[in-house]
């Protein structure tokens, strides 16, 4: 985001104007999906193109994500690409509400003695707190319910002259079960991000399962994709249909969108785990990639990389402490007997078992 903040600053200087104000009812209603349907767009290209593997398309990917914070920082005040439409930003976003940290004001002392607001507006330095700019996705820490819209930029910190926003230690994923307020974006998104792991493996898969497919054949190769990337959300959602057709006499049923967020610690563990042999082989060859890059020769460069066998328990370890994570989290959600949600958790196991197929 430096580059949005960089173009927006020199913008500003060559050609002086006021900045749009955020247009936050579509953006609220609109900005999950965009981002849902642009990082969906994105797992294609980098399945069907060989993205990960071609430097030209990866840093075409890197200029696209900064190009649109450069041009919506050009007319919008302050990071609105980076809360409502980065696909990035709505990721980490999503997988913030599991941390074991969080930013928040106490909200006595912001009533009974804050005036400015300084920790969102900005403004010039009062007392022990500092100039600034103001909190740059528009999030006041007294009234945040969740990590989502807080990139931890720590600039209320900095600006509150009343000592009142603090950084405090929480039970991870605790707004889940007591402030949430659920999405449906979010839960496409989280779903979206199961099948991505999944596509990553599809070679794997289809040999694994012997299937007679052409992936060379363009055609084959996208509907394949979008089919992989589909299923975990349909998946979870009959498994949901079955919970409500044996709940039928409950007044109150499940909803599936606020059921549905108990897979996000098996979503970003199956994540790590699928990325764990990339960060302990090839980031270990970043030095004599570098080297041999820049054309020099000669020279012995140190290369590291882990065992196969430490790498897979690390994947298998992520896999099992996330599964049963997201276990407890759905019991939590639901405040409800572990024995009526059994489909459901089936359905975790399930995808644990396949993500241990494909990964370890």
């Amino acid at each position: 985001m430096i580059y949005g903040e960089l173009t927006q600053t020199l913008s500003l200087r060559l050609f002086p104007r006021k900045l749009l104000p955020w247009p936050r009812q579509q953006a609220e209603q609109w900005g999950g999906w965009f981002l849902l349907g642009l990082f969906a767009l994105i797992l294609l290209w980098e399945e069907l193109w060989e993205l990960e593997n071609t430097a030209y398309l990866s840093a075409c990917l890197l200029l696209l994500i900064t190009a649109g914070a450069m041009i919506f920082s050009t007319l919008f005040e302050r990071r609105f690409w980076c809360r409502y439409l980065c696909p990035i930003g709505g990721m980490n976003g999503m997988f913030g509400k599991l941390a074991m940290i969080e930013l928040r004001a106490q909200q006595g002392i912001c009533a009974a003695s804050c005036t400015t607001y300084q920790c969102y507006k900005g403004g010039p330095q009062k007392g022990e707190g500092l100039e600034t700019g103001g909190c740059p996705v528009y999030s006041h820490p007294a009234q945040l319910q969740d990590n989502r819209d807080c990139v931890l930029c720590m600039t209320c910190l900095k600006a509150c002259p009343h000592r009142s926003v603090e950084l405090n230690l929480r039970p991870p994923g605790i707004e889940l079960w007591t402030t949430h307020t659920p999405a449906p974006a979010e839960v496409a998104l989280l779903f979206l991000l199961l099948g991505a792991v999944f596509l990553h493996r599809l070679p794997e898969i289809v040999a694994h399962l012997g299937w007679a497919v052409d992936l060379e054949n363009f055609v084959t190769h996208a509907t394949l994709s979008t089919g992989i990337l589909l299923i975990p959300g349909a998946i979870a959602f009959f498994c949901h249909q079955i919970i409500r057709i044996l709940r039928s006499s409950n007044p109150k049923p499940f909803d599936f969108v606020v059921l549905s967020y108990g897979y996000l610690p098996l979503v970003l563990g199956a994540n790590i785990a699928h990325y764990l042999r990339l960060g302990l082989t090839e980031m270990g060859q970043v030095v004599p990639v570098t080297f041999a890059t820049l054309g020099i020769s000669g020279f012995q460069a140190p290369a590291i990389a882990a065992d196969p066998a430490v790498i897979a328990f690390l994947q298998g370890t992520t896999l099992l402490a996330t599964a049963l994570l997201s276990l407890l989290l759905t019991q939590k959600i639901a405040r409800q007997p572990f024995g009526s949600l059994v489909p459901q958790h089936l359905a975790m196991m399930g995808f644990t078992v396949l993500l241990w197929q494909v990964i370890v």
